[in-house]
């Protein structure tokens, strides 16, 4: 048996080799999943055939050399089964990647454990033949101590397993290490991306419908505006606005107004197309992008498609809410070029779309554009006038059809412009309604009727009741009751003094609510009148259901009523039902003796009507009522002087 001088560092450099080899060997491996494709798996098995081949061949020539130290004629027997080894450990990796590109085996490596073990099989299969070349032979270890040390091939080889297992911890505990800091930064990346991705919708969607907000409409406007490649192509703007539906949030609060925008949102999301544009602009404005080469033709039929959608009442804590919307149109490149131009004018046609009544559309036209600044002018006038005191409150008298005597005196709204001059409530309510400027423009009204009702009283005038008109929006606010007691208590004018005007829309849009509220207004002494009588609902049932006091027949009877025998018998009806239980009748817009003698005749309690006099500023009105005070004063004198007469 022959001695051999092994390097203990050559023999620990060839274990360490073999462990790189190794695990250069299973990285690749790692690299191929189920997405790669043939190429790239050719590719990797290619190259990780030749690492290992070359690896294996690095491995057994140093360890080879740290055996053959003294032994120089045993290096020539074994360059043979290095480069067998070397062939033999190339095909096995390439055997073992193609297996792995087509099982899709990489999962096996992704495991720690896994990983080490192949490792620790692999080196000692790539050092083995550098150990059979000397099997049974002793050797003798230099490099590591002076004296040297003695043993058997295989104690050699067990050495170099202690090393490569060694080398094989570092290297795992680095893996394990590096692949934790990986899988940490993968996660906090896909972390990262799942927040920006949150933000980016956060940022171009509406909270409350889901739908795209303004930011992403007028991207994908500006977008479809710029795109020139499609010739004969045409873009629609359409406009979505509800009616009345600041009225509606302030009466049934915001909760309910958002549960009606998702509604509406779904609703209208269900009739247009996929690939339209469906977005909430803000408040209770929708806006839909139709990019079409017929846009027009497809947003006519868009529009009676939501009409129709939006027809159905809504159930809300069993209220049945109706949605009435206005909607505008405008077309590219008719109507505008610009972004900003085709917004602009798709609202005048929807804010003319309102003033018309509302529940329809319009396609914009360029007339549009003067009644649309106008509107806007108003607005902003508006907003400043509340602030500025630029209201007043103006009376027209209610007469008893039999003394002429002036029974009640209702309080109307004007707006002394600056420039405009007295601006009529026909002009400026509907615009109030919408902004949400009627809640304290409403209990201004209320506060300042009452003050110089009771200042009248005080002055000495004849006690007379105050009209005030209530708006839908005034009468379901929550702090009404609040407003007319506070306002009373303030004014010192007695409850009775006070009387409030509904619309019959107004009562029977929650019945429940309304029979309430009228009851709480008896109880206060406040009575109430039904304006307009005769073109709502007209119904015997709510006249007997609610506490009402008066009713007030619209004048559009009145006007016809000597020569249209059709208003008269209508006149006629409503007197009748109206005391038959126990309500007083008030005639509007009487303007001819003619039409006062009819409503004499017919039995009617009260008129009101320019053939009396026309609204007036409070202080005339007060002149009004000192000169009946007078003449009332006088005609008592008169009596009372021809009695004492008599009496002699």
């Amino acid at each position: 048996m022959t001695r051999l001088t092994v390097d203990v560092w050559l023999a620990a450099i060839s274990a360490i080799v073999a462990a790189v080899t190794m695990f250069a060997a299973l990285r690749l491996a790692m690299r191929i999943s189920a997405s790669c494709s043939a190429s790239t798996c050719m590719c990797l098995t290619i190259v990780g055939s030749i690492v290992v081949g070359v690896g294996v061949g690095c491995a057994n020539a140093v360890g080879t050399l740290s055996l053959a130290l003294g032994r120089t004629e045993a290096l020539g027997g074994t360059l043979g089964k290095l480069a067998g080894s070397s062939l033999c450990g190339a095909s096995v990796c390439a055997v073992g990647l193609w297996m792995c590109g087509r099982a899709r085996l990489s999962r096996f490596f992704n495991n720690a454990w896994a990983n080490a073990g192949a490792l620790f099989v692999g080196t000692l299969l790539i050092l083995s033949p550098s150990i059979a070349n000397f099997a049974g032979e002793q050797v003798t270890l230099s490099g590591f101590c002076s004296a040297g040390a003695c043993g058997r091939i295989e104690l050699v080889a067990i050495a170099l397993a202690a090393i490569a297992l060694g080398a094989l911890t570092v290297i795992c505990v680095v893996a394990i290490y590096g692949g934790r800091l990986e899988l940490r930064a993968s996660r906090s990346k896909r972390e990262l991306d799942e927040v920006h991705a949150r933000l980016q919708y956060l940022a171009t969607h509406d909270s409350l419908t889901g739908l795209p907000n303004w930011v992403l409409f007028k991207e994908r406007l500006a977008q479809a505006v710029t795109d020139t490649e499609r010739p004969n192509r045409a873009i629609a703007v359409v406009v979505i606005d509800l009616d009345r539906f600041s009225s509606f949030n302030h009466s049934m609060g915001h909760g309910a107004g958002d549960w009606l925008l998702a509604e509406v949102a779904q609703r209208v999301g269900a009739v247009i197309r996929p690939e339209d544009t469906f977005a909430r602009l803000g408040s209770d404005e929708f806006v839909v992008l139709i990019d079409n080469v017929a846009a027009r033709v497809e947003a006519k039929a868009v529009t009676t498609r939501i009409l129709t959608a939006l027809e159905a009442p809504v159930w809300l804590n069993g209220t049945e809410v109706y949605v009435r919307p206005s909607i505008g149109v405008s077309v590219w490149p008719d109507d505008g070029r610009r972004v900003d131009d085709l917004l602009a004018h798709a609202e005048s046609a929807m804010a003319a779309a309102k003033k018309r009544g509302g529940n329809s559309a319009e396609f914009f036209r360029r007339e549009m554009t003067d009644s649309m600044q106008e509107r806007l002018a108003l607005e902003n006038d508006l907003r400043r006038a509340v602030a500025a005191g630029e209201f007043e409150v103006w009376f027209q008298p209610e007469l008893s059809a039999k003394s002429g005597r002036i029974a009640t005196a209702e309080a109307l709204l004007r707006w002394r412009h600056p420039q405009r001059g007295v601006i009529g409530p026909a002009s400026f309510i509907p615009l109030a309604e919408e902004t949400g400027l009627m809640i304290p423009l409403g209990e201004w009204v209320i506060r300042e009727a009452c003050r110089l009702a009771s200042q009248w009283q005080v002055n000495g005038s004849m006690p007379i009741r105050v009209a005030v008109n209530l708006s839908a929006t005034q009468f379901r606010h929550q702090n009404l009751l609040e407003v007319i007691r506070s306002a009373l208590t303030t004014s010192g004018l007695d409850a009775s003094s006070l009387e409030v005007e509904l619309t019959e829309s107004s009562v029977m849009t929650n019945p429940e609510e309304s029979a309430g509220v009228l009851k709480q207004l008896r109880r206060m002494g406040v009575s109430v009148a039904i304006d307009d009588f005769g073109v709502g609902y007209s119904s015997l049932s709510y006249l007997r259901r609610f506490p009402i006091d008066k009713l007030k027949i619209d004048r559009s009877f009145v006007r016809d009523l000597p020569t249209s025998a059709t208003d008269e018998s209508i006149v006629k009806a409503i007197i009748s039902l109206a005391h038959s239980v126990s309500l007083q009748v008030v005639a509007e817009g009487v303007e001819t003796e003619e039409q006062l003698e009819f409503i004499r005749l017919l039995g009617c309690d009260l008129w009101q009507g320019y053939y009396c006099c026309e609204p007036q500023p409070a202080d005339l009105f007060n002149d009004t009522l000192q000169q009946q005070l007078a003449t009332r004063t006088g005609i008592i004198a008169a009596l009372a002087r021809a009695s004492a007469h008599f009496d002699r």
